[in-house]
């Protein structure tokens, strides 16, 4: 499927679901996550703040710190017209500001995340089953992967976000699994 097709056809399906539902699901999808081994081993995590109806990971932070592991989160801008992302340590819900697009970001006071991240958790408008995506289209998350060491890179999507397949480029970064309500598809 063609990334601009599939972008505004997913935005419009994800738009239309309702809070409710989005509690549901993202509470179903972040369960299953925790759940995993991936999670488990982890001591290091990158997270997204939901924005535009994704799937929440608060429950996800909030297990997170329980457990003793570092969180981590992105801070996003254009710098000389190239999108720049970098993650900043976070361990309290307080410590967000609005930033790029009206999205939370870690306030001046967190500190820069360094060293290599078990998991990253990358946002995204549609999958398909191969764990192909399609993000906003400023390739903010495949350029940080590209050029960062991180362990396992792991979706969180609804099933309405799962496509029969996206056309790729040799630019796209691709998650090496994604974690919808009722399936756990892998590369």
């Amino acid at each position: 499927m063609e990334k601009s097709y599939a972008r505004s056809r997913i935005l419009k399906l994800r738009g239309e679901m309702s809070s409710e539902e989005c509690v549901s699901l993202s509470y179903t999808i972040c369960r299953k996550f925790l759940d995993s081994p991936e999670y488990k081993n982890a001591s290091s995590i990158l997270l997204y703040k939901a924005y535009n109806n994704e799937v929440d990971t608060e429950l996800i932070f909030d297990r997170a710190l329980h457990d003793g592991k570092t969180v981590a989160y992105p801070r996003s801008c254009i710098i000389d017209g190239e999108p720049e992302l970098s993650f900043y340590t976070v361990s309290d819900r307080q410590c967000f500001v609005s930033g790029y697009k009206g999205i939370m970001e870690p306030d001046d006071e967190c500190e820069s995340f360094e060293g290599l991240a078990d998991i990253c958790i990358t946002p995204g408008v549609a999958f398909d089953r191969n764990c192909h995506r399609v993000g906003y289209g400023k390739a903010f998350y495949d350029r940080y992967l590209r050029v960062h060491d991180i362990k396992t890179v792991i979706a969180l999507a609804y099933d309405i976000q799962i496509v029969d397949m996206i056309e790729v480029s040799d630019k796209d970064i691709s998650p090496d699994m994604v974690i919808t309500e009722t399936s756990v598809y892998k590369r």
